[in-house]
This record gives C-alpha cells, structure tokens and sequence, in this order.
C-alpha cells in the first residue's frame, strides 16, 4: 500500500490516493461538470465570497457598474451582479451574460478586479471556494427529478420541506429547486476546490499574496504649515484641525497630516493597495497643480514609504530568500531585517512576534518594477517553504521507517512524493 504527497510552492495537499489528481487553482478555473448537467442551459452562477456586508458598497463603487438597487448592479458587458447577505458575509448571484461561456468569462473578470481591489481573494471561504452553477431545466415534477437521478447513479437523494431535491452525482452536491411563479425546476450544481496555504496563519487566510496588502503610505512633504489649509481649499479639499486630517472622495481610505521637522508628513491608510494608491496620485495630482511644484519632493528625492503586510513568518527562510535574490547591505537586528534591493532601501519588521513580517520600502523610483521585486520574492519565498516541508518529511520518513516509492516534480513546480506504507 502507498500514499501519494504533494507539496506545491505556496500549498500543501495531502491526501491518500486521490492527491495526485488535486491541482492548486481557482474554483472558477474548474469547468468540469457532470456530461448531463453540462446539457443543460446555464442561467446564473452562484458564488460564495468572504466579503463582508459593511465593505461591499466600498469595493463595488470601484468597479465600473450601473447600481440598480441597494445590492444590484450591471456591469458594461451586460453582467448582472445580485449580492446576498449571509450572515455578515456576502455571495453573488451573476447572470445576465451573453450565453453560458460569456458569463463565465465575464464572472472570473469581475471576480479579478474584485480581487485587486480588496488585495485578497474573495472568494476563499476557510480554505474552498464554492461555485454554484444553476441551470434550466424541462422538469416540472419530482417524480421525474427523482428518475433522472437514479438513472445518474445518485446517492443521499431527499426532498425537503420547500420541495426541493437534493442528492450527490459523481462527488457533487446538486439542487433542484423553483423560483417563485415558475413552472419549471432550475439545477444547482456545486463545485469546490480546496486551496490550502503553507507558512500563512489564519489572519492571512483568503489574502491574496502577490505583492502583499499595502497597509500604510508615508509621503513626506515640503508643505510648510502655513500653507497646507491654503493648499487643501485650492485643491477643493478640506481639513479638521481636531484630528489633522482630510476627508477623502473615492474610497473609504483615510489621510492624515502629521506635522514633523517644518514639514507635513501625509499618511495614508486603508483595506487596500488599489484605494491608497488611488488617493494619494489623485490629492497630490491637484495639490502639486495649486502649489506649482512638487510637494513630494524633499532634497530632489521621494520620500514615499511603502508599507506592506506580507506572509512570511520564517525568519530564516526570510533572510536566505533575500540573499539568494542578490540584497545587499543585510543587516540583522532581533526581528528586524534591513537591506537594499535594485537601489531600494527595504526594512522587514514584526509588530508582535506571532504574526507575520512587515515590509517598509523607501527610495522607489518606479512603483511596477518594485511590484515586480516582491513578486519574485514571493515566489522565491514560498520555493524556500516548500524544499522545507520535503526535507522534513523526507526526515520524518527516516524516522518511521518509511520507503520513498518515487518522487518527481511537477510542471507546476509541485512535488509528488509516493510512499510505501
């Protein structure tokens, strides 16, 4: 008898026998439905998501969309979006599309900005991500669902007080249910995939980690105090004295003003990366127009900090991806790390010691390809975390007495371990 293991770059699977058929992707990437469900015709697509209800209206102002109604919206390609409250998490009822491909095509587009905009992935749900296809159907009695199922080779078939049926095809939990005034049953099929994160705790759990969430902006200034209010009110902003700060328009980000050495430090703060960013070039776009300089500008240089939460926790695994990827100037002090990277001055530090690092970064003269570096570093990182956990379970085989059958690696980077128990 022998168990297969996989260990992939940024996830772990383990599982006996079936592992070698998981592949680490998006739910929405899996298109495989039961031959007669696919058949059928594809009306709406249910999705689960981690959003909550108090931050739905922030990310969907962002999105490019007509709002029909408090939680309706239609996007320029013709999706319809309906949000569902459950609990304090939402899910989304997309429909609307031009046919069955097109709505899918136009449902992972949307769920991709969604994903940019709240800097994690929306639709992880505890380590799945639940679809929910929901077709048309010609049956308008259970006598008829209940055959067809059986004919499936179905299991755990039922019905339930609202006339629905429910029952598992080929590992798949399906739904035949009516809408109000409707003769006929729609079928709604799930699909899950379970998406599992080495080296993240469970803070981080759902967060996407391309280049970490961008928690706080530093910009230092050459604003005098004298002239902040002046500027602000050109620029059609205001200002609160009471707590130094200025309300913003496009996003639920929040700016501060912090006086400091003569000059105003402008921090910013918020859920993520994209509404920062979006404040801070909107707001010094018309300050620098009502000033006639730029006010970023201390000395001729930028003084921006970027700051960024990211998943690493391994302090050693840190500091060997930092070298391995050619930092200079590494300096260890306790928790911090300190180095320079493409002319980059970049500090990683923990504000308490069971969390992940934070990243400052200073001296960055182009915002894409220092995005690019932390990309690299990601994928270096999570590299360095997978050889880890082979070595320990190699180790761990030794210990138990285990025989390795055969390992080999992946297109996808993965490594396929098969053991002799």
């Amino acid at each position: 008898m022998s168990i297969t293991l996989m260990a992939y770059p940024m996830a772990f699977l383990i599982n006996p026998e079936e592992a070698k058929n998981e592949k680490l992707k998006r739910a929405s990437d899996d298109k495989a439905v039961n031959e007669d469900v696919a058949k059928e015709n594809l009306r709406a697509i249910r999705v689960l998501t981690n959003i909550k209800l108090e931050e739905l209206n922030g990310l969907m102002s962002m999105i490019d969309s007509n709002k029909l109604d408090s939680y309706t919206y239609v996007l320029p390609n013709d999706l319809k979006v309906h949000w569902v409250a459950n609990g304090k998490y939402c899910s989304a009822v997309l429909s609307g599309s031009h046919g069955s491909l097109s709505l899918q095509q136009d449902g992972e587009e949307f769920f991709k900005q969604l994903d940019e905009f709240a800097m994690r992935n929306v639709r992880l749900v505890e380590s799945n991500e639940y679809f929910y296809y929901m077709y048309d159907t010609g049956y308008s009695n259970m006598r008829e669902i209940y055959s067809k199922l059986k004919e499936q080779g179905a299991k755990h078939i039922y019905s339930t007080e609202k006339e629905e049926v429910v029952a598992e095809v080929e590992n798949q939990n399906v739904r035949y249910f009516k809408f109000q005034n409707e003769p006929n049953y729609v079928l709604e099929v799930e699909q899950k995939v379970t998406i599992m994160n080495i080296g993240m705790s469970g803070d981080y759990e759902g967060t996407n980690v391309r280049y970490g969430y961008l928690s706080n902006l530093k910009i230092q200034t050459n604003i005098k105090q004298e002239e902040l209010k002046t500027l602000l009110k050109k620029a059609n902003y205001l200002y609160y004295a009471g707590n130094s700060s200025t309300p913003l328009k496009n996003s639920n980000a929040t700016l501060n003003w912090v006086y400091k050495n003569g000059f105003y430090v402008a921090e910013f703060a918020g859920t993520n990366n994209a509404a920062i960013n979006k404040e801070a070039e909107i707001i010094f776009r018309k300050l620098n127009i009502a000033a006639g300089r730029d006010l970023r500008l201390i000395n001729d240089q930028s003084t921006i900090v970027y700051t960024y939460n990211t998943n690493y926790t391994d302090k050693g695994i840190l500091l060997n991806t930092l070298t391995e990827h050619g930092a200079t100037e590494l300096v260890e002090n306790g928790d911090e790390i300190s180095c320079k990277l493409f002319g980059m001055e970049m500090v990683y530090y923990k504000k308490d010691s069971s969390g992940g690092y934070v990243l400052d970064i200073t001296q960055v003269s182009d915002k894409s390809e220092c995005e690019d570096v932390i990309n690299d570093l990601n994928d270096e990182y999570g590299l360095n975390i997978q050889e880890m956990t082979y070595n320990k379970i190699k180790e761990r085989l030794e210990q138990e007495n285990m025989r390795l059958e055969s390992e080999s690696v992946m297109d996808d980077n993965s490594i396929v371990l098969t053991i002799d128990i």
